[in-house]
């Protein structure tokens, strides 16, 4: 990077006014540490309106200016309308109240792209706007932009393909800097995931009647105290008394962790526009009954409700004292999830349950699934029909009336769609993942005694989640299943449960 003015030193001589006031880091203490901060990678897990989304652009705009991203800044938002409205809502104030940046701007009547002394300021929206095929998907907007530095604003509203395909816009940059910021939303998932792996930084106040230190986000509830006229205040985790988030510091609560990641968490807790009272008052009574958008936006805290991700205590519950078998008389079910290597679920109908787990695997080629289904006899094999598609349908064709080929609907609701002619079954994903889920949710599945393979197989049950999402454009609801790390055995289990289901019923009702 070039020497230059530093970046606070820039806001204070230039006397920047940010939102219609001049900025003000008295009243927005905790921000003075991450817009110095010059780590290449950096991770903000917020609460609602704590403004560091306007530190981070002040960053960008910053070194625009100075010369330090000579190739441009790009930030990325979830949808296009999140562009127009920062662009117009908070960008062009910005220059419209601040000649010192004003003069080096250009082409300020594009919303989407601004030219900032010699170099470009990218803005753009996440969303895919075509699919290649059915796995793969691509956004025009995402090409041909070669940045140095990358914000993703509000990251765990993106996908993650669309958040792959935009990190190839530095992979020819010297300098490489990446911002992610966000409300969380689940745990283990978007900017939650990444502070987990960062040095994770957290505010600590300081008691100026003992001394001692608070971090309100790891003590709430806490951390909040009644008081006899009425008034909720922040208090000292030691001797009880109010504090002042304004005298504070950060501390990485895992210093050593990261050398090249930096996160920073920080939630309403410690805003002076925030009553605590009010902040106690959704805690006891959150709007709907529902806790998630409480601890999202007020506590800056991951948060699911237990019945919409399985645990790995729930999972392993279920298993029985058989071991893994090598072979079953059946009439039996196998799944079939595609990857580097081939994970198989194999079960049967059970007298008492929805079913049993009678092997589980994991299998190089696809020559072996022909053993597979000759020594558990198999009646239903559902197979994951991406990536290798001529594979999978091979493997049909060996087995006719007896393979299908999955592939995932969003417009389909309810049962199943067998096509025998194609080979093919279709499934909305949501509704099939909610049918396996629930068999495990209700312990209504036996599985092999626990093992190695097991205890896989449990972790990637854990490994995907349901969330709540919210379509900015329509308004619009649904959830969706998302990935929160290896999920092979998810997929299998999933595609077992098809076979194993209703089509299997009209087959076999003499084993129900």
């Amino acid at each position: 990077m070039k020497d230059t003015l530093p970046v606070l030193d820039w806001i204070e001589k230039a006397s920047i006014v940010l939102d219609g006031h001049p900025v003000d880091f008295s009243t927005h203490h905790y921000q003075t540490a991450p817009i110095a901060e010059e780590a290449p990678r950096q991770c903000a897990m917020k609460g609602a309106q704590v403004g560091f989304t306007s530190i981070y652009m002040l960053k960008s705009v910053h070194g625009l200016i100075h010369g330090n991203y000579p190739q441009g800044v790009l930030y990325l938002f979830p949808t296009r309308d999140d562009v127009v409205d920062f662009s117009k809502g908070r960008f062009q104030p910005l220059i419209h109240d601040n000649q010192g940046i004003a003069r080096f701007v250009q082409e300020t009547d594009a919303a989407n792209i601004k030219r900032i002394g010699s170099s470009m300021l990218y803005f753009r929206g996440a969303r895919a706007t075509r699919s290649i095929g059915n796995s793969k998907k691509t956004s025009s907007q995402l090409k041909s932009v070669p940045v140095d530095r990358i914000v993703f604003d509000e990251v765990d509203e993106m996908e993650p393909a669309m958040i792959d395909l935009a990190l190839e816009r530095i992979s020819h940059s010297t300098i490489k800097e990446e911002v992610y910021l966000s409300t969380p939303t689940i745990p283990d998932f978007g900017v939650d995931a990444l502070f987990q792996k960062s040095d994770q930084n957290y505010w600590h106040i300081k008691c100026e009647a003992c001394g001692g230190w608070t971090c309100l986000e790891l003590t709430f509830p806490d951390c909040l105290i009644e008081t006899s006229d009425g008034r909720v205040i922040r208090a000292c985790s030691k001797c009880k008394r109010e504090i002042d988030p304004r005298n504070g510091k950060w501390v990485p609560a895992r210093p050593g962790l990261s050398d090249t990641l930096v996160g920073w968490n920080i939630s309403q807790l410690c805003s002076l526009f925030v009553d605590p009272k009010k902040i106690l008052e959704a805690y006891r009574f959150p709007p709907n009954g529902r806790l998630q958008e409480f601890y999202n936006s007020k506590l800056a805290r991951a948060y699911i409700e237990a019945v919409n991700r399985l645990s790995l205590s729930q999972v392993l519950a279920l298993c029985g004292s058989d071991g893994i078998a090598s072979s079953d008389q059946g009439p039996c079910s196998l799944g079939v999830d595609q990857g580097s290597n081939l994970h198989v679920v194999i079960g049967k109908r059970h007298p008492g349950r929805a079913g049993r787990i009678v092997h589980i695997g994991i299998y190089k080629d696809w020559t072996e699934l022909d053993g597979l289904m000759r020594s558990f006899n198999v009646f239903r094999c559902v197979v994951d029909a991406l990536p290798e598609t001529r594979n999978a349908r091979a493997f049909a064709e060996r087995f006719k009336g007896k393979v299908y080929l999955n592939f995932y609907n969003p417009h389909q609701k309810g049962a199943y769609a067998w096509r025998e002619r194609d080979l093919v079954v279709s499934s909305n994903r949501t509704e099939s993942l909610d049918a396996s889920h629930n068999q495990i949710l209700n312990a209504d599945l036996v599985l092999p005694k626990e093992c190695e393979i097991t205890r896989q197989f449990a972790l990637h049950l854990q490994c995907i989640a349901k969330r709540l999402e919210t379509d900015k454009e329509t308004g619009s609801q649904r959830y969706v299943y998302v990935r929160l790390g290896p999920d092979h055995f998810r997929h299998a289990f999933n595609y077992e449960c098809m076979a194993r289901g209703t089509f299997a019923k009209a087959l076999f009702p003499e084993f129900l």
